[in-house]
């Protein structure tokens, strides 16, 4: 098990943007093209000005560094340098738009796949995050971008690779080294682009595994929870399920309320 409170002896180095490509863009693939940027004010924020352009669908950019780097609600995102995984992508869904609601959803899962590739068990919070434990080891941003020829949505993530305890912004983080996992950033990237193009292959066929593998590694269904609300409101009760839109079902003294991430500020779970 890798030693998560000392600092890595060898040199934390950059992603090689030239041995990824060959990796990620391939014939008849989802991805077009790979940028590796070693500094950028927000991933999704460089791809939400390129889609507003017209920028191609399955554009991917890496970002070693993100200066300004933003979660839900304009949440603040930081790591040291070559310490994660953080990427954005670019695509235009040929699917109906009530149901993108749920590409945030298949991010966080594609993003457990692939760290049970490395020896990490993690669950899915909806709508945005993914834990190890209690602890919160990536998160998920999505946007939907007006753009010419149709709205465009930017899925954006960033995943807790190297760091140790005393670089992460909360105790409540973790990361692949201090989970006991294998660090290795290049395979990471690769194997979070294959599952995320693999789940959004079959939320767009409609497929019925989405929603049974989701609700699977779900750390949200069948918990009591809290939800925080815009207006400073609040919503008590059970989560059920997950809709056909990626909204959250909470059961209130027998009645179901449907919730949309846009909806929700922060989601607690509640004590049993």
């Amino acid at each position: 098990m890798s030693d998560s409170t000392s600092h890595p002896s060898a040199p934390r180095t950059p992603l090689n943007a030239q041995a990824l490509l060959s990796q990620v863009v391939t014939p008849g693939g989802l991805w077009t093209s790979l940028e590796v940027a070693d500094s950028v004010e927000s991933s999704n924020v460089t791809l939400v000005q390129l889609a507003s352009a017209g920028g191609v669908s399955g554009t991917v950019l890496v970002a070693e560094e993100q200066t300004a780097g933003r979660g839900r609600h304009e949440r603040s995102w930081s790591a040291p340098k070559y310490t994660s995984v953080m990427v954005s992508v670019l695509v235009r869904p040929a699917v109906e738009p009530a149901r993108w609601g749920w590409v945030p959803l298949l991010t966080a899962l594609a993003v457990v796949d692939a760290l049970g590739q490395f020896g990490v068990s993690a669950t899915v919070k909806w709508p945005n995050d993914v834990l190890a434990g209690h602890r919160k080891i990536a998160g998920v941003l999505c946007e939907v971008v007006p753009a010419p020829g149709g709205s465009a949505i930017v899925a954006g993530w960033g995943i807790n690779v190297d760091q140790v305890a005393d670089e992460l912004p909360a105790d409540t983080a973790t990361s692949v080294r201090m989970e006991g996992g294998r660090v290795d950033r290049p395979a990471l990237l690769v194997g979070v682009l294959a599952a995320w193009e693999s789940w959004y292959l079959r939320w767009a066929a409609d497929d019925g595994r989405l929603v049974t593998t989701y609700t699977r590694y779900s750390s949200t269904l069948g918990q009591d929870v809290r939800l925080h609300l815009p207006d400073g409101g609040q919503l008590e009760g059970r989560a059920t399920r997950v809709d056909a839109g990626g909204g959250l079902v909470v059961q209130v003294e027998g009645r179901e309320h449907v919730v949309a991430a846009a909806d929700v500020v922060h989601l607690r779970h509640e004590a049993n």
